[in-house]
């Protein structure tokens, strides 16, 4: 199952560059609406006006990291089905244990291509649409 490219998809990360490359890839994919935001908090704001189909956001952020965003998306009956892919670097994915705590299973290592980033948000997709 792949992720529907028709649905709009939120970008969070700190670093404007990322968010930039992700919505181009994205774009190149047939994903017409990815929205940016720069922080776990304005991510929130923006899931709050509108419905997305997919999140895709930095592991390692400030003032709300990834994980922690997730656990909030989590508290939420309509923000828990999102599908949900963290960005991260390779060092940052020894302990699993922070990301098993959020259960997050998609993990898209920096430096990432299409192809891998396309493939976890298929992934994704298919790991919600089995629970």
């Amino acid at each position: 199952m792949s992720f529907d490219r028709s649905r709009p998809v939120l970008v969070v990360d700190d670093n404007y560059a990322i968010v930039r490359i992700v919505k181009t890839l994205l774009d190149a994919q047939g994903v017409r609406e990815v929205d940016g935001a720069g922080s776990g908090p304005e991510a929130i704001r923006l899931l709050s006006k509108k419905t997305y189909g997919l999140v895709i956001s930095d592991f390692f952020m400030m003032p709300m990291n990834g994980i922690d965003l997730k656990l909030v998306m989590d508290r939420r009956p309509d923000w828990k089905r999102i599908p949900f892919v963290i960005m991260t670097t390779k060092e940052e994915t020894y302990d699993r244990t922070k990301f098993n705590r959020a259960k997050i299973g998609r993990i898209l290592l920096k430096p990432f291509t299409a192809e891998t980033l396309v493939g976890e948000c298929d992934l994704a997709a298919a790991d919600m649409a089995l629970t």
